[in-house]
């Protein structure tokens, strides 16, 4: 915990932050008091984050942005940039005093407050309408439940909201004179983010196709072959035209009554004015989200093991990302829960998305996909005993 209750007689002590160090080692502890203790420093590091952002707000309060972000350099060591966000952050949080209190009670992560400190300062949002989610998510799934709020809020379906982003899109490219290497560094607006992304992982699908498996590049190798390919290609379609863009899922809901589209998404979730699916249209290959349609069968049974393109789209919409981490649909394949090699279906309620990583989690650890009642899959882990086991097959090497 944090002690941030000092005698008042000693005022070289009054503003000091003291940290309880547990004082038993940490060879000598259960697996329960780990968890606990790991908990504890989570607790330790959201009320110093809150203690900093109040003390940081004050001290721009009273001697300005410039000094306090040169002791944020100087003192804290933290690169310009950072002591800059840190800096507006701990003024916003001023106006969102519920949030600023969840920090002090270390119930609040610091990342959560800094979203909806940025969210504030971008629009006005509710505080109570996200607190709770604030204190329960992680940043990853926090940021798109505000984004979904600033959405529902928004008086022109997110288009001002797009359009500052848009406006906001910022590139570059520059020579790193420490070893000559080229450094490209962009930050985009979530539609031409999710273009980009999709184009990119369809190009690096394609070339781990044509790999030699006993010698693959890494993730990032691809990735850069991946946007190197596409920013300098020049084949064309057969008719001599340039290629389209990349197939991007859009879902949108249609009210019968009104005859019209609303709340207009990407695959992941992220909310989009309903007005840029047809400019969209223009762009990219729109793949429907179509649910057990009479065109698009979702259920095959046993007569193929791979998901259809219809049931791709399906999961994506469904799903949005990995059950397990939430690594992005475009890095996940589609995983039967129960195994094809046991007699289980290519059934859309059969499948969900899992990227690598938890894929292997599931096939060689012993993970399990389990589905909440709300209908939502998760990974559980594998009980005490079968992870007692696979330490044993990968023991962890003891410090000398």
């Amino acid at each position: 915990m944090v002690n941030m209750r000092k005698p008042a007689s000693d005022r070289r002590v009054i503003n000091q932050i003291e940290v309880v160090l547990p004082n038993l080692a940490v060879g000598d502890t259960t697996l329960e008091q780990l968890r606990e203790r790991l908990q504890s420093t989570f607790r330790v590091e959201n009320q110093a984050a809150a203690v900093r952002a109040e003390t940081l707000a004050e001290l721009t309060r009273r001697a300005g942005v410039h000094i306090t972000e040169d002791n944020l350099r100087e003192k804290g060591l933290r690169p310009r940039g950072k002591a800059r966000s840190e800096v507006e952050t701990a003024v916003e949080l001023e106006e969102l005093p519920r949030t600023s209190e969840g920090m002090r009670d270390g119930e609040i992560p610091y990342e959560n407050a800094r979203i909806l400190a940025k969210a504030s300062q971008d629009g006005e949002i509710d505080e109570s309408e996200l607190i709770g989610a604030a204190k329960t998510q992680s940043p990853d799934k926090f940021a798109g439940t505000v984004r979904k709020h600033q959405q529902q809020r928004s008086e022109d379906d997110g288009m001002s909201r797009l359009e500052h982003q848009r406006s906001r899109r910022f590139a570059k490219i520059k020579t790193d004179n420490t070893d000559g290497m080229t450094v490209l560094y962009g930050r985009f607006d979530p539609i031409t983010g999710a273009l980009i992304e999709t184009a990119l992982s369809q190009k690096m699908d394609e070339l781990w196709r044509e790999e030699d498996p006993r010698a693959r590049c890494s993730p990032g190798q691809r990735m850069a072959d991946a946007l190197a390919g596409l920013v300098t290609r020049e084949d064309t379609d057969e008719d001599g035209t340039p290629p389209r863009g990349p197939r991007l899922l859009l879902i949108a809901d249609y009210d019968v009554v009104s005859r019209e589209l609303q709340n207009g998404r990407l695959g992941d979730g992220t909310p989009i004015p309903v007005e840029k699916i047809r400019d969209l249209a223009y762009q990219a290959g729109i793949l429907p989200a179509i649910f057990r349609g009479m065109s698009q069968p979702l259920d095959l049974g046993r007569s193929r093991r791979t998901a259809s393109p219809a049931q791709r789209i399906a999961l994506v919409a469904r799903d949005k990302a990995c059950v397990g981490c939430g690594a992005t649909a475009n890095w996940c394949q589609a995983h039967h829960i129960i195994p094809w090699a046991v007699q289980g279906n290519t059934d859309i309620d059969d499948m969900c998305l899992l990227c690598s990583r938890c894929h292997h989690k599931v096939h060689d650890d012993r993970w399990q996909v389990r589905k909440k009642p709300s209908g939502e899959y998760y990974l559980k882990p594998p009980p005490k005993h079968l992870c007692n086991s696979a330490r044993r097959r990968y023991p962890i090497q003891q410090r000398k």
